[in-house]
């Protein structure tokens, strides 16, 4: 008996082995930091060298493998080419913008790769491409507009372009009625979305980064500069930095814009320090900024708790959640600004204010709460803002974007949902009714046969979990629809609706789409944000494990038909899961993610990140983030779920290495059963710039990938892994014997007999 299990193990041993062999090489060094008196094994530290030759073949190899075993998945092909018909067709409009009485706008139009700039006479005017981005395609890869600011008089556009999805931006200003660039550019300007011009239209200020820094600070020393139309980008002045016009206490990693209000005295520098939501802003007479001389003086420090100014007439206005977790707005006299003697223009209520922005006629709030945005105004009156009254909306959405312009009545939205296609709408100052501007053409595919429902899951301590579900109308809980369960939850962002046909290639076919509202993102308010913040941030990850199980106790799915799915920060909750949990998951999908908090301070993006996640700096700070940490959480011998990790090499804003040690420590760690694939697309970045068609190929990439690993048959490749030993497809789910399969699943999807079906609940 003894020999026999000793067989058994050895068996068990060898094929073990031979999985993890099927992976490309990925050599495990000794590499340890002690820090606090605790040793940290990191293993795969070299794959942080972006240049070195071992990584370089390292992702190389994992995206060769990766690839093939995607495209060995019998169904691929179909999804993507009915990824493709949902998408290509699909004109999406963005970034609208204001100047002068002209619209400017983005535009993805049918057969475009990326979004072509366009230009308006008004919303009835005829429509004209400015900027076709693929004018710029060289050797540096594809090219992209990754911002763009009209003049106030609409005469210019300063706007910048990139390439790969690297948003690497230069500066460049183009002559609207001539349609054609004026001489020059300039580099390094990436974060310049909010480039401020003068007033005159004739000069603009815009943010530099520092030429050639240390990579872990490459987002320090950033400057603000004025430039002047048709004058030489090398006479440029600096009017913003520590120490320049008396600007103090300026952090290394602040991102900064110049603000100049139509017809003030005055402009204001806004300045956010990396991740922070708060700001300081500093004051300065305008003649003496034009001049190259300012004196800046700071009105509102980061205690005050202002995340967003609005300047009007002679006021200031101030969105601040200083003792008010759900924000309120003060006002205080612009040309003496003093917040202590700030009065209330809108006090704190139900509803969470996410921003403001004033016109003519009044102030219009966006509101929040739980993730549905409201829209609210305060008409102008006599002796200033009246009380505030609700603009009705066509439906429960996500206002994508509010745009008012003091020398306009009204305001302009964008609003969308998650089975509500987007649409560019007027309000109507007078009578507050909307009128479609038709700038949104129809989508190609309509979401009629779609519901979707918010329920509230039972956090682990008690806190109630928002969760947005999206299916089909027929579906019923069997505990066997193939279902995708998101989060992010992260800098006090809500994650919000948006609309995309492309996601009917999932619902379709009996799958669910599930949003988990978890702590740290915005929904409801400053108090949500925190408590996911910080050393809190454990939150984050054990709400979306007790949204995971509400669904799957609720009967919308099951262990073996459930995935995760993050982006970005979205990694650190979906990432944290699958290590502590993995038996209540047949998957996950990691996008950009954040996996090596330990090592995030070393990256240049990590120094702007310490407000939000902390600082291995201190014992605490280190302790937390070595907790969030999924690679450091990793244990040997563990059959964890299915991964799919799917990273641009150009990434801007994740370093791809944070995928690349954690897919190699999976790799190594696990048992074999479940493939651990790492996508990689060598001419894209963390999502802005990248171009339609790679969009397209990595959904169809994923939702192939799930259904897969749920054990759909027409996705069950017949020889999925050609090498040594194949990794077996996820076992098809067998319930108990009773239900009838859901009319809305095509056959493929339909469930054996089951439990008894039902309904899901109503909406809510």
């Amino acid at each position: 008996m003894m020999n026999l299990i000793r067989c058994l193990f050895a068996s068990t041993l060898a094929l073990a082995s031979a999985a993890w062999a099927q992976y490309p090489a990925a050599r495990a060094d000794e590499t340890r930091d002690t820090l606090h008196g605790v040793e940290v094994h990191d293993p795969y530290r070299y794959l942080e060298d972006a240049g070195g030759a071992e990584s370089r073949a390292f992702f190389r190899a994992q995206a060769e493998y990766a690839r093939a075993k995607l495209d060995a998945i019998p169904g691929r092909e179909a999804m993507l080419k009915r990824v493709r018909s949902l998408s290509e067709f699909q004109t999406s409009i963005t970034s609208i913008a204001l100047g002068g009485g002209r619209v400017f706008y983005l535009k993805l139009a049918p057969k475009l790769a990326a979004p072509v700039l366009c230009v308006r006479e008004g919303f009835s005017g005829a429509e004209r491409v400015l900027i076709d981005p693929t004018r710029f395609n060289d050797a540096g890869g594809k090219a992209a507009i990754d911002w763009f600011v009209p003049s106030p008089d609409g005469y210019y556009v300063a706007y910048g372009i990139s390439y790969a999805g690297s948003e690497a931006s230069v500066l460049r200003v183009l002559d609207v009625a001539k349609a054609r660039d004026l001489p020059g550019e300039i580099d390094r300007t990436r974060f310049n979305a909010q480039l401020g011009w003068h007033p005159d239209g004739r000069s603009f200020f815009y943010t530099r980064l520092a030429e050639n820094p240390e990579a872990a600070k490459r987002f320090s020393t950033m400057r603000v500069y004025r430039h002047v139309l048709g004058r030489e980008a090398a006479k440029d002045e600096i009017v913003f930095a520590p120490g320049v016009g008396g600007a103090r206490e300026v952090p290394d990693a602040a991102f900064t814009f110049i603000q100049v209000p139509f017809e003030s005295k005055h402009a204001y520098a806004v300045v956010r320090e990396g991740a922070r939501r708060e700001l300081v802003v500093h004051i300065t007479d305008l003649n003496d900024l034009q001049s190259g001389h300012p004196r800046w003086k700071k009105i509102v420090g980061l205690e005050h708790g202002v995340t967003a100014i609005e300047p009007w007439r002679n006021e200031l206005l101030l969105l601040t959640h200083r003792d008010a977790p759900n924000y309120k707005v003060i006002r205080v006299p612009a040309a003496a600004p003093e917040i202590a003697k700030a009065k209330v223009a809108v006090p704190e209520g139900d509803a969470v204010i996410q921003s403001i922005a004033m016109a003519s006629d009044g102030l219009y709030l966006r509101s929040i709460v739980g993730g549905i945005d409201r829209l609210e105004r305060l008409p102008v009156g006599l002796f200033g803002l009246k009380k505030a009254e609700y603009v009705k909306t066509p439906f429960d959405t996500h206002i994508s974007q509010l745009l008012a312009n003091v020398r306009r009545p009204g305001a302009i939205l964008k609003l969308q949902a998650w089975i509500e296609p987007p649409a560019v709408l007027l309000i109507d100052a007078k009578t507050g009714d909307m009128v479609d501007t038709k700038l949104q053409p129809a989508p190609v595919a309509g979401f009629d046969d779609m519901d979707e429902v918010r329920l509230y899951a039972p956090g682990h301590d008690g806190t109630k979990i928002p969760v947005t579900l999206v299916y089909a109308k027929t579906t019923t809980l069997t505990g066997q629809n193939p279902t995708i369960l998101s989060a992010y939850g992260s800098y006090g962002q809500p994650l919000t609706p948006q609309f995309d046909p492309a996601r009917l290639a999932w619902l379709e076919r009996g799958g669910i789409l599930a949003v988990a509202h978890v702590r740290g993102g915005g929904e409801y308010g400053d108090s949500w944000h925190k408590g996911g913040q910080g050393a809190a941030k454990r939150n984050t990850i054990q709400d979306l494990i007790s949204v995971a199980e509400f669904i799957t106790r609720y009967g919308f799915t099951s262990a073996g038909r459930l995935a995760l799915e993050g982006t970005g920060a979205g990694g650190i909750p979906v990432a944290g899961a699958l290590v502590r949990k993995p038996e209540l998951f047949a998957a996950a999908v990691l996008r950009s993610p954040m996996t090596d908090m330990v090592r995030l301070e070393s990256s240049a993006y990590g120094p702007p990140n310490i407000p939000e996640f902390g600082s291995i700096g201190s014992v605490t700070g280190f302790a937390a983030l070595r907790e969030i940490s999924a690679y450091h959480q990793v244990k040997d011998g563990t059959p964890y779920p299915a991964v799919l990790f799917s990273i641009g090499m150009n990434d801007a804003r994740v370093d791809p290495w944070h995928a690349g040690k954690l897919a190699a420590r999976l790799q190594a760690a696990g048992t074999g059963d479940k493939p651990k694939l790492l996508r990689v697309d060598f001419d894209a970045g963390h999502g802005p710039g990248n171009d339609r068609r790679g969009r397209e190929e990595e959904l169809a990439d994923i939702y192939s990938f799930l259904l897969w690993q749920f054990g759909v048959e027409a996705y069950q490749p017949r020889d999925p892994l050609p090498s040594a030993t194949p990794l077996p497809a996820a076992p098809a789910i067998v319930p108990a014997a009773g239900a009838a399969p859901s009319p809305s699943a095509p056959p493929e999807l339909q469930s054996a007999p089951g439990v008894p079906p039902s309904r899901p609940p109503p909406k809510e």
